[in-house]
Formats: C-alpha cells, sequence, structure tokens
C-alpha cells in the first residue's frame, strides 16, 4: 500500500511570507508596499510571477532561491503587465465573438431563408462532442425558457428574449439573431465546427480570410484564451495548451506562448476593424516589461520586425 501523503502546511501572516520571500533571495525594499501587494493578490498569485525569475541549476531545473538582484518590484510589475495585457485580449476577443456570431447567424439564416435555422438538426453533423439535442439543451437553459411566470429567473432575462416569448408562441424558442447574443463563443465555436454543409463553412470563414479548418482551430484557439483571461489566470511565462494552427504567413511559433495568440487576434481583428489601433496599444503595455522577459510571453526583441506585422 503507498504511503499517504499529508499536505501540513499552516497558513503564514503576511509578514511571515515577506521575510519567507527575502530568505529565498528576493529584494523588498518596502515591507509596508510588499504586506498591502501580497494582501490584494495573495501570496500564491504573487509568486507564480516569480517562477522566471528562479535561478536554475545545470540541468536546467528550477531552484527555490531567487536569481540574485531580483527585486519584489520586478515580479509586480511583470504581474501589472500581464493584467493589461489580459484586459486587452478580452477587449480584442469581444471583438471576434461578436463578428462571428453574427456572421455565422447572418449566413445560415440568409441561406437556408430560416430565422431559426438552428433548429434544424439537418444542418448539423452529430459528433462525440456535439449533439444538436444539445445545443437546445444549451439555448433553453440561456434563455430561461422554462421560468416560472414573475419569478426572479424570468426577469434575469434578456429584454428581447422576454418580449419574444411573451409575444410568439411558435417558433417555440427566439430566432437566431436573439440566440447570436446568448451563447457563448465556446458554443459558436461548436455550432461552426459541426455545421454538416462545407460550403457553409466555407462561405463563413471567407469573410476572415481563412480556410475553413484554419477558422475551427482559431476559434477553438480564442476560447480558450478567453476562459483564461476571464478566470484572471497567469499568461507570464506559460506555455499554453491549444495550439493555433498555421495559415498563410503567420509567424505562429513552435513554443505555445502568448506570441501565436497575439498573432491570431491581431489577424482576426484586422478584417473585423480594418483601421484598429490594437496593436499599438498592445506593444505599449509591452514595452513597460523588462526587454529580457519578453521571451517569457514568446516575443523575441525584433519581432515587429516580421514581414507578419508590417503587412497588416
Amino acid at each position: 500500500m503507498p504511503e499517504i501523503r499529508v499536505f501540513n502546511k499552516i497558513p503564514a501572516t503576511y509578514q511571515e511570507l515577506i521575510d519567507r520571500l527575502k530568505g529565498r533571495g528576493l529584494v523588498v525594499d518596502d515591507n509596508e508596499i510588499a504586506i498591502n501587494f501580497i494582501k490584494n493578490i495573495s501570496y500564491y498569485r504573487l509568486v507564480g510571477y516569480g517562477l522566471p525569475f528562479h535561478q536554475v541549476d545545470p540541468s536546467g531545473q528550477r531552484l527555490n532561491n531567487y536569481v540574485a538582484g531580483t527585486t519584489f518590484k520586478q515580479i509586480t510589475s511583470s504581474y501589472i503587465v500581464d493584467r493589461k495585457i489580459r484586459t486587452l485580449l478580452v477587449s480584442a476577443i469581444e471583438r471576434t465573438e461578436v463578428a462571428i456570431r453574427s456572421i455565422i447567424n447572418h449566413e445560415m439564416a440568409c441561406t437556408y431563408n430560416n430565422a431559426h435555422w438552428y433548429l434544424d438538426p439537418g444542418l448539423f453533423k452529430e459528433t462525440n462532442s456535439f449533439k444538436h439535442d444539445g445545443l437546445i439543451k444549451e439555448v433553453k437553459r440561456l434563455t430561461s425558457k422554462n421560468a416560472v411566470s414573475g419569478s426572479e429567473r424570468e426577469q434575469r432575462r434578456e429584454v428581447f428574449i422576454q418580449h419574444y416569448y411573451n409575444s410568439y408562441d411558435e417558433p417555440e424558442f427566439p430566432p437566431g439573431w436573439m440566440i447570436a447574443e446568448v451563447l457563448s463563443l465556446g458554443s459558436w465555436s461548436k455550432i461552426y465546427e459541426n455545421l454538416k454543409v462545407s460550403k457553409d463553412r466555407k462561405r463563413i470563414s471567407k469573410q476572415f480570410d481563412l480556410a475553413p479548418n484554419t477558422l475551427q482551430s482559431w476559434l477553438h484557439a480564442l476560447t480558450y484564451l478567453r476562459n483564461i483571461c476571464a478566470h484572471h489566470s497567469k499568461l507570464f511565462g506559460r506555455k499554453l495548451v491549444i495550439r493555433p494552427s498555421i495559415a498563410k504567413n503567420i509567424p505562429i511559433n513552435g513554443d505555445n506562448y502568448l506570441y501565436n495568440f497575439v498573432c491570431i487576434t491581431y489577424w482576426m481583428l484586422k478584417r473585423i476593424s480594418p483601421e484598429t489601433t490594437w496593436l499599438d496599444r498592445f506593444v505599449d503595455v509591452l514595452d513597460t516589461l523588462d526587454k529580457n522577459h519578453l521571451c517569457h510571453y514568446g516575443f523575441d526583441d525584433s519581432w515587429l520586425e516580421e514581414p507578419f506585422w508590417l503587412d497588416q
């Protein structure tokens, strides 16, 4: 029988946590500022941003001490940059999400002359990860179809959903352009992936100057990135699990850091809003990061000289 492993760490005071960081070689110039920072974001969250500042042994194994001269301010600066980058990414992905759900709905509704096209199971492939019944259940849940009249659940409905249910009995659910407003990017990614007719997928992907399989991959990747940002999770020094597929002249790297996702985010934005200044704002934030740590997002010093960024 294997030995039972017991977690036996005990909570520490803020000052004890600061002393622990100092004991690992971190330079802390102002205890009060450091304590306030840890109080508001947590010690556990902060030290995650300190991992790239750790010493490593000759085999590449990370040690538990910081590189000599590493300061508390360096780590908190990385945290602040990461937070600002997440904010910019959420803004960009919002534009993509709104565009993709609008375009999918418009193309499908007009092609099949049916405002309720999504109710037709014949337009979808059934797979292990997608069932048409599951989509309808999600629509029912998000529109509170079964809400009791006058209940709090009914009152939480979007106004346009409430208007539909108050005004119509058939079809059972609202039209696609209303559903577009309540389904998540992840749901639209699955809808696109499982459209049965290849011409439908091509018409939609053409709007973004991409092949259908590429758009499918990127929607999956952007949904994943959006979820990371929405949960305020760390991007600094993080290799991301889902890799977007390579297309055209887009410089997707082997190491799947944030850089790859900035590439596809910017491509999508330029197709939606050609005059966007999003990249300028992103560069302004990235420029506040220590140049030695650009690599922890997958960028190098000359990344903006790539033809991809010059040609967009």
